[in-house]
């Protein structure tokens, strides 16, 4: 295995978190830009 591909146990539990992080910002992205194109299509009818 090669030593860049080892981590740590803290490392790991902060990519997990990070990663966590990261799926509720696309979340929240997701939704507003969905709501966003829901207001501009209502809009042009």
């Amino acid at each position: 295995m090669p030593k860049k591909y080892f981590l740590t146990p803290e490392e790991a539990q902060r990519k997990r978190e990070l990663k966590k992080k990261l799926i509720y910002v696309s979340f929240i992205l997701l939704a507003v830009l969905l709501s966003a194109g829901v207001t501009i299509l209502a809009n042009q009818m």
